[in-house]
């Protein structure tokens, strides 16, 4: 009981972009220490939209403004459980991970997983591997880091790499896996 003692709640809000959400509360004797806590939310209890709880978005405290804990993007990950249920005998499973830069400064590390059809060749698998980067490349370059994140919550990216993908092989399955920040731009 004495843990308790002298400790206030503090009401863990999403960034503005994400709708400025109470996602979470927790409790802390001082604030300072909730600074650089990690909170992981699902898509669906973030967007209100069922069907979406295989992804979870990540976010990090960043400062305290009276009771509330502000937050900031921190991380993307799709769970290991969902991706595995496309994996199968005789499909080829292609990763690709790099690193891409948004419009505002931000370095991330994508690591994504696209199965296609059949056990395809190595240059196939080399040729799906440049453009799936290059889209990746393309799109962040285009955005920002909010929209980004937006696009592939949203299932946009996904849907274009496995549309215009299949012109180079049937892709039957493309997700990105996890996203990590490399970078984040000086404030």
């Amino acid at each position: 009981m004495k843990k308790w003692k002298g400790k206030d709640w503090f009401a863990i809000l999403t960034p503005k972009s994400f709708g400025g959400n109470v996602v979470a509360e927790t409790p802390a004797t001082d604030p300072k220490t909730l600074v650089g806590r990690s909170i992981e939310v699902s898509v669906s209890d973030l967007l209100g939209q069922r069907g979406k709880d295989y992804q979870k978005v990540k976010f990090k405290v960043d400062r305290i403004d009276g009771k509330n804990a502000h937050t900031k993007f921190n991380g993307y990950v799709c769970v290991r459980e969902f991706i595995s249920r496309f994996v199968r005998k005789r499909l080829q499973k292609i990763e690709v991970i790099g690193d891409v830069k948004t419009k505002d400064e931000w370095i991330l590390q994508i690591s994504s997983i696209a199965i296609m059809n059949r056990n395809v060749e190595k240059n196939i698998q080399r040729k799906v591997r440049a453009w799936v980067g290059n889209v990746l490349t393309e799109t962040a370059g285009r955005s920002g880091i909010d929209e980004f994140v937006k696009f592939i919550m949203a299932g946009t990216i996904q849907h274009k790499i496995k549309k215009q993908g299949s012109k180079i092989y049937p892709v039957r399955f493309f997700e990105i896996a996890k996203i990590e920040v490399v970078k984040e731009p000086a404030s």
